[in-house]
């Protein structure tokens, strides 16, 4: 069977034949019969190989109850991770879960270590993002690395490294943590000028929303490890910068059906729709590139002049990148919109997600800020990186936190070229879908109790009886957890978002006491790009004193 330059060949016979057929011998009465035939019998082959050969030939289970629908288990998580952890839970399969939709179209979802490795690591490049889904993104994002693909990334992805070793990272911990001072100076101040209601005065219970000031902390870090640019977005509660990105990436129902459009129909029909999210989108984004295009133009003035040395240059990601690769002022740009969307959201959103858990699990949250006290004696003493990478609890809290709310819960992938996936071949132009959120609970990694918040998980016992960070979650893979991903397109600064994470947290919990401002709320996870509550993450703090 062969589709191309409307050509349909079914038994020998295709529609430009049957034409010409009509044309030399039958009368029209006979033509038409033929093309009802042809077409009939093309129909009746394409839902043949679509419903039995495709599928059984991948030899991989279907869940066909609820391929496409919603599960009564479902209902209360609904978001990307949900269901395809349900499937991994019930139903059998050796690597990979065959999804089909109503009209059989098909997907792959990878369940086990070897599925996993065959995608992000030995055959990487043998998949992509489908390119409608890149199209949008990278009217947020730019063709940086997130959305580069090919021989592209693996340029940009050269290029990068140096800035993101352990020791440009560990390096990094001072800038945090004076941020992390700054935020927790201008959060005592909100607090004490929105006291909680029912409360005694005397108290100092506050009330703020976490996820506004996770993301001004963390674009204020960003801002001058991506570009020397510091937004000052924790003084400024207008900032521009930061609106620009909340106005695109708040989590609302009208977002998600706009996210849905323009994964389905290309940007040039999209674009032409008259919806107010296309205008917020072209406003915000438009403002953000010119934001960026101006650092790099002042940037690349100062190397051309000779005003700026090497070190200078060195001191962030956009310097690193034009000392160290050919890229054109557009590439630059596309690089810097990356890194402040992603640099600075995700990490954010796992801040959130890091309060809202030590919300219901007050005792872990004590626990916590007892040894962080007992290690750092105030949030204005100086840290290095041992400091917060050598404690137990805290470390074991942030990587429970990333396993369990990563800030991607699924990503699409697309087969560019025929391949192969835990020993199946899988054809050119089959989606597969990643799902960080249910690989890392799935109890083929992680046992029955994988849904849990666990951070002694993250904790051993040396052979001196001391307690001590491990980095296996004590899980047999790594591939257990892929909040990251892994291999050649796992995420460049992953280092760096975890040693943000420790900086906040550490701060944040060491400073203050929290709990839900209604402890009934219930919390649902969205995002147009990375995972937040639809709600807010709405506290009521008090400040502890003596740190």
């Amino acid at each position: 069977m062969a589709f191309g330059d409307n050509l349909v060949a079914v038994g020998g016979i295709s529609l430009l034949e049957a034409y010409l057929l009509q044309r030399t011998v039958f009368a029209d009465e006979t033509f038409y019969t033929l093309c009802w035939w042809a077409f009939g019998s093309n129909f009746a082959v394409l839902t043949l190989y679509s419903a039995i050969i495709w599928p059984f030939f991948l030899k991989s289970p279907a869940p066909p109850a609820y391929s496409t629908g919603k599960s009564d288990e479902s209902s209360s998580t609904p978001h990307e991770g949900a269901l395809p952890l349900i499937w991994m839970k019930t139903i059998p399969n050796d690597g990979l879960i065959h999804l089909r939709d109503r009209i059989s179209y098909s997907l792959l979802i990878p369940t086990n270590h070897q599925a996993l490795l065959d995608i992000m690591s030995t055959n990487t490049y043998d998949f992509e993002k489908p390119r409608r889904a890149r199209d949008f993104l990278a009217r947020i994002l730019g063709f940086g690395l997130i959305l580069s693909e090919g021989a592209a990334h693996k340029k940009q992805r050269k290029a990068l490294t140096p800035a993101f070793n352990i020791k440009n990272i560990r390096a990094m911990y001072t800038l945090m943590w004076d941020k992390t001072n700054q935020c927790l100076e201008e959060m005592e101040k909100e607090l004490k000028a929105n006291p909680m209601e029912g409360t005694n005065p005397a108290d100092g219970v506050g009330k703020l929303e976490m996820g506004v000031w996770g993301s001004r902390l963390t674009l204020d870090i960003i801002g001058p490890v991506a570009m020397g640019r510091d937004f000052r977005s924790l003084q400024n509660s207008e900032n521009k910068v930061a609106e620009s990105f909340l106005r695109i990436l708040e989590p609302t129902k009208e977002k998600m059906a706009f996210l849905a459009l323009n994964f389905v129909f290309p940007q040039w029909f999209t674009q032409r729709i008259p919806w107010r999210l296309n205008k917020v989108v072209a406003e915000e984004t438009g403002f953000l590139r010119s934001l960026c295009n101006d650092i790099v133009r002042e940037k690349r003035e100062a190397l051309e002049s000779s005003k700026a040395s090497a070190q200078d240059l060195e001191a962030d990601i956009l310097g690193t990148m034009m000392l160290g690769g050919d890229f054109s002022d557009t590439e630059l740009v596309d690089q810097m919109l990356t890194f402040l969307a992603a640099g600075h959201e995700t990490t954010a959103s796992a801040l959130t997600w890091t309060c809202y858990l030590l919300t219901q699990y007050p005792d872990v949250q004590q626990r916590l800020r007892d040894e962080i006290r007992q290690h750092i004696p105030s949030a204005e003493a100086q840290i290095t990186h041992a400091d917060l990478e050598s404690l137990p609890l805290l470390n074991g809290v942030c990587q429970e936190v990333l396993r369990l709310y990563p800030t991607v819960p699924a990503t699409v992938r697309e087969s560019i070229r025929d391949t192969m996936v835990a020993g199946k071949r899988v054809p050119k132009g089959t989606r597969l879908i990643i799902c960080p959120y249910a690989i890392n609970r799935a109890p083929i990694f992680w046992g029955d109790n994988g849904e849990e918040f666990i951070p002694e998980r993250w904790i051993d016992t040396d052979k001196n009886g001391n307690l001590v960070p491990n980095n296996h979650g004590g899980a047999s893979t790594n591939f257990a957890q892929i909040t990251f991903l892994h291999g050649q397109r796992s995420c460049i600064g992953k280092d760096f978002a975890r040693a943000e994470l420790r900086c906040a947290v550490a701060g944040v919990v060491g400073r203050f006491a929290f709990e839900m401002q209604d402890p009934t709320q219930e919390i649902h996870i969205a995002g147009a790009v990375t995972t937040k509550p639809v709600e807010g993450m709405n506290l009521a703090m008090r400040r502890v004193e003596g740190w």
